[in-house]
C-alpha cells in the first residue's frame, strides 16, 4: 500500500496550497506532475524552466518541464524543497521523494504504517 498524505506548499502570497502527496523513499527526486503544476503555477514563486532529463524506473527518459523551489509544510514542520515538474502519466500528482524525506528527517514505521517528520522544532506523525 503506498503511503499517501497531504502536504502544503506556500504560494507567492503566503497562502498554503494543500496537495495530496505520495511519499516514496525510493524516488531520488521530489516531483510534481504537470497537471498539478499547471493548476497552481500562477500562485507560486520560485519556479523556473528546466531542460533536465529524468530516467524512470522502467528505463524510459522523460523531459522535465520546470522546477519549483519553495516552502513545504507537513503538519507544523516547514522545510525548503525543490520539486521537478514532469508528466507522471497519471501515476501520481505530487511525489515526496528521498530528498524531502531526508530534510524532514522522516522515519517510516512500516509495521504501524505511519511516518514521523520533523524540522527540528516541530514533530508530526502522519498516518496512512
Amino acid at each position: 500500500i503506498p503511503f499517501i498524505n497531504n502536504i502544503m506548499i506556500k504560494s507567492s502570497n503566503s497562502e498554503l496550497v494543500q496537495l495530496c502527496t505520495l511519499f516514496d523513499d525510493g524516488a531520488m527526486v521530489n516531483a510534481m506532475c504537470t497537471t498539478v503544476f499547471e493548476a497552481v503555477k500562477h500562485r507560486l514563486r520560485g519556479w523556473t524552466h528546466s531542460s533536465q532529463m529524468l530516467r524512470m524506473v522502467n528505463g524510459t527518459i522523460i523531459p522535465a518541464m520546470a522546477q519549483w523551489t519553495g516552502t513545504v509544510q507537513v503538519g507544523a514542520a516547514k522545510v525548503q524543497a525543490t520539486f521537478i515538474v514532469f508528466n507522471s502519466g497519471g501515476g501520481w500528482a505530487f511525489l515526496a521523494g528521498k530528498l524531502l524525506l531526508q530534510k524532514l528527517r522522516a522515519v517510516h514505521d512500516y509495521s504501524m504504517d505511519w511516518l514521523t517528520v520533523t524540522d527540528g522544532n516541530d514533530t508530526m506523525v502522519l498516518t496512512n
